[in-house]
C-alpha cells in the first residue's frame, strides 16, 4: 500500500510539470522587472573630492620637490541601485595618490576607496584617473623677517623698538619656483593695551613679490629655519616688544647765522608748531627739555620777514633712542621776523578791537580770525610798545549787504611811534537767514 501511495503523489508532483516550470520563470521575472522599476540601476557623480597625497618621502629624499599641475580633487562617477546610491556621500570616498607609483610621464595613478561595502571598484569610475606633477630641485635661501605692530599700547606709551628673538633672518627651503615668488617675511603681533615691554608669540607669514600671501598648499612645501638653523616649530617665532614712553610738548628753538642787511634786525622767530611730541627710553627723555633745530637758518642779508620749513628727521637722528611721536609731521614752518631798525610788531587780539556800526541783521566771519599785526616804527631805537599802548578801531558801516569786504582799521598811536604799514581785515558778511537755510540742509 505504501509502495501506490508514493507512486501517486509523485505522478501528481510530475504532472504539468512544464507548465510548473513556466511559472516561476515567469515569477522570477515579474520579480525582476518590479525591482528594477523600484530599486533601477542608476549613476551618480560625486565632485570635488580632494586627492590625499602619501610617501611624499620618496621624492624629498632626492632633494626634489613636486608640484601638482592638475586638478588637486576629482569627480567619481558610480553606477548603483539607486537605493545604495540614496545613501552615499563624497565622505564615503577616500582618493590616494601614492608618490612611489610616480612614473616617467610625471604622472601618479590615483586609487579609490569606498567606505560602503556594497560599492565595489568596477562600479566606480575616477576623473581624471591620475594626478600630474612636475618636479623641480629644492633650493635654500635666507630672507629677513618684518616685524608688523597692530593695536596701540595704553596712553603716554608708544612702540620703540621690535625684535626677533630667534634672529633677523630665516632659512626657508623649497621648490625653487616657489622660494623666487617670496616678496616679504612678516612677523605679525599685537600691542593693544600694554604698558610694559612684552614677549609675544607671531606665526610667520609670507607673501609674493604682488603683495598676495601664500596659500596652505604652498606654504605646506616649505620648511623654515631660524637663523641658526633650527626648524621652527609650526612656523612659530618670538617678538621682543619695547615700549618707549611719550614726551609731550617740547618746545623747538631755532638759531640764527648771518646778519641782515644794514638797517634791520630780526625781531621775532617762530615755529608752526611751537612744540612736539617725542617718544623715546626713560633714560634718554630724562634730560631733554626743549629740542633745538641742528642746523641754524641763515638771515644773511635779509630786509624782509621770511618763512622757511625744516626737517626735524637730521635733528633727531643725532638724538639716540629718541623720534618724534606717532602723527607728528617732521617737517615745522619757521617764521624770521626782519624789521628797519627801530620797527616792531605787536599782535593785537580781535577782541581788543573797537567795533563801530556792527549790523544787527548780518553773521560777519573776519580774516585773520584771531589777532591782527601792527608794525610801528620808533623814534627812539631802544623803546618798546605794548599791546595795551595802541588803539584800534574797525567801522563796519559798510557790511549791510551779503559779500566780502577789505576794511581798513583805525590804528592810534602814543607820541613817538608811528604806523610803517596800513592794517586791514578781510570781513565775509552773510545774512542770517542763508545761514539758517545751509544749516538745516
Amino acid at each position: 500500500m505504501k509502495h501506490k501511495t508514493s507512486g501517486k503523489l509523485h505522478g501528481r508532483f510530475t504532472r504539468n510539470m512544464a507548465l510548473k516550470l513556466l511559472s516561476v520563470a515567469i515569477a522570477f521575472l515579474i520579480w525582476i522587472v518590479v525591482a528594477n522599476v523600484d530599486n533601477p540601476t542608476k549613476s551618480k557623480l560625486f565632485r570635488d573630492i580632494k586627492i590625499e597625497i602619501i610617501n611624499e618621502d620618496s621624492v624629498t629624499e632626492i632633494d626634489k620637490a613636486f608640484d601638482i599641475t592638475s586638478e588637486d580633487s576629482v569627480v567619481i562617477k558610480v553606477t548603483e541601485r539607486r537605493r545604495v546610491l540614496e545613501s552615499l556621500s563624497a565622505s564615503d570616498f577616500t582618493v590616494v595618490a601614492d608618490m612611489e607609483n610616480l612614473t616617467e610621464m610625471n604622472t601618479v595613478p590615483l586609487t579609490v576607496t569606498c567606505s560602503n561595502s556594497a560599492v565595489t571598484l568596477d562600479e566606480i569610475t575616477v576623473v581624471p584617473s591620475s594626478m600630474k606633477v612636475e618636479l623641480e630641485q629644492i633650493v635654500e635661501n635666507e630672507f629677513v623677517v618684518t616685524i608688523e605692530t597692530s593695536g596701540t599700547p595704553q596712553s603716554g606709551y608708544e612702540v620703540g623698538t621690535t625684535e626677533v628673538v630667534e634672529g633677523k633672518t630665516v632659512q626657508i627651503s623649497g621648490p625653487q619656483s616657489l622660494l623666487e615668488r617670496i616678496g616679504q617675511v612678516t612677523a605679525s603681533v599685537s600691542v593693544s593695551g600694554i604698558s610694559t615691554d612684552q614677549r609675544l608669540s607671531s606665526t610667520l607669514t609670507i607673501s609674493d613679490k604682488n603683495g598676495d600671501t601664500l596659500s596652505e598648499t604652498q606654504m605646506s612645501r616649505l620648511q623654515i629655519k631660524d637663523s641658526s638653523g633650527v626648524l621652527l616649530s609650526d612656523n612659530t617665532v618670538d617678538v621682543d616688544v619695547e615700549l618707549w614712553e611719550v614726551l609731550y610738548e617740547v618746545p623747538i628753538e631755532i638759531e640764527t647765522s648771518g646778519t641782515p642787511e644794514s638797517g634791520y634786525e630780526i625781531t621775532d622767530v617762530s615755529t608752526l608748531p611751537t612744540t612736539v611730541n617725542l617718544v623715546g627710553t626713560s633714560e634718554a627723555l630724562e634730560n631733554i627739555d626743549s629740542i633745538t633745530v641742528s642746523s641754524p637758518v641763515s638771515v644773511a642779508g635779509a630786509n624782509e620777514t621770511f618763512t622757511q620749513e625744516i626737517d626735524l628727521t637730521e635733528t633727531l637722528t643725532s638724538m639716540e633712542n629718541v623720534r618724534l611721536a606717532q602723527g607728528v609731521d617732521s617737517v615745522i614752518s619757521v617764521t624770521i621776523q626782519v624789521e628797519k631798525s627801530g620797527d616792531q610788531t605787536v599782535q593785537i587780539a580781535l577782541s581788543d578791537l573797537t567795533v563801530l556800526n556792527r549790523p544787527e541783521d548780518m553773521v560777519l566771519t573776519f580774516s585773520p580770525a584771531d589777532v591782527i599785526s601792527v608794525t610801528v616804527h620808533a623814534d627812539e631805537e631802544d623803546s618798546t610798545i605794548l599791546a595795551s599802548e595802541i588803539s584800534a578801531t574797525i567801522d563796519l558801516a559798510d557790511c549791510t549787504v551779503a559779500g566780502d569786504y577789505e576794511i581798513p582799521v583805525e590804528i592810534e598811536l602814543p607820541d613817538g611811534y608811528t604806523l610803517v604799514s596800513e592794517v586791514t581785515l578781510i570781513v565775509n558778511a552773510a545774512e542770517t537767514e542763508q545761514i539758517e537755510v545751509s544749516t538745516e540742509e
